[in-house]
């Protein structure tokens, strides 16, 4: 085709640069091919049903879920190892020891951050049948990791502001109103997390599609691909509940096993 093209240019037109504004032509539109089918992707993906999506992630783990199951075990060790380590050295009498390992939590909330979007690359690559393995949960550390870390701290201080009103007030002399209080504030920060992953849950699965995409064009991508699609992504979470209270029974354990299936329906 292109070669009909340059045999059929008017006179005068020197076929060297011809063939090269061809060239860049080509370039441009492969570019622009790719974007939209990146896209497309995404929001074809978003308009699947829950049923669909459920068994496309049934389909995928069959046979290979001990890969994510083992994957999983070390995100959760990785999370509860270090929260241990600094509960430990928690002085509940001393305000400064408070804020301290308040901090230390949030710190540690952030690079388990890190292994869970490696965890939903790792997901992703077998729901594309690409390879993977055990070391894609490292991925996010070697590709722009400052992107994830922003993300996810900006997602930590909305979560940190709407919950701080609660946490000021459950430092009192009362242990009953100080559970009750540190309770209200977790359950706070849930919520909050839950609604604002219906805006920005896209954001690590952008970036790791494109390790050249910004934090914030990330979220604004994301914001952008869940509009319409917030009450569906909530329908699907909330249709796992039985699948936790089950997950409960089994003393966590059985989380090893849900959570895989889970994140890979989500992604």
């Amino acid at each position: 085709m292109q070669a009909c093209a340059l045999s059929s240019l008017p006179a005068g037109i020197n076929p060297q640069y011809a063939k090269s504004d061809a060239e860049n032509l080509s370039a441009v539109g492969q570019l622009y091919h790719s974007v939209y089918r990146f896209t497309k992707d995404w929001r074809h993906f978003m308009k699947r049903s829950s049923a669909v999506l459920k068994a496309l992630a049934r389909e995928s783990l069959n046979g290979r879920i001990g890969l994510p199951v083992a994957a999983y075990f070390l995100t959760v060790v990785f999370t509860f190892i270090p929260v241990m380590v600094i509960t430990n050295f928690l002085n509940p009498y001393s305000t400064v020891s408070i804020i301290t390992n308040q901090i230390l939590a949030y710190i540690v909330s952030l690079l388990v951050s890190l292994c869970s979007a490696g965890f939903s690359y790792m997901l992703l690559n077998m729901n594309r049948n690409r390879t993977f393995q055990i070391k894609d949960l490292f991925y996010p550390f070697s590709s722009h990791p400052d992107r994830f870390l922003t993300v996810h701290l900006i997602l930590l201080l909305i979560s940190f502001l709407f919950s701080l009103p609660l946490e000021i007030l459950s430092y009192t002399d009362d242990p009953y109103a100080s559970l009750m209080l540190s309770l209200g504030a977790s359950l706070v920060s849930s919520l909050v997390s839950i609604l604002t992953g219906l805006f920005f849950g896209l954001a690590d699965f952008l970036m790791l599609d494109d390790p050249e995409l910004g934090a914030i064009d990330a979220m604004k991508k994301s914001l952008q691909l869940m509009k319409g699609n917030k009450s569906r992504l909530l329908y699907i979470q909330l249709s796992f509940l039985p699948m936790y209270f089950v997950g409960l029974l089994t003393c966590y354990l059985g989380y090893l096993w849900i959570m895989p299936y889970v994140n890979c329906t989500l992604t």
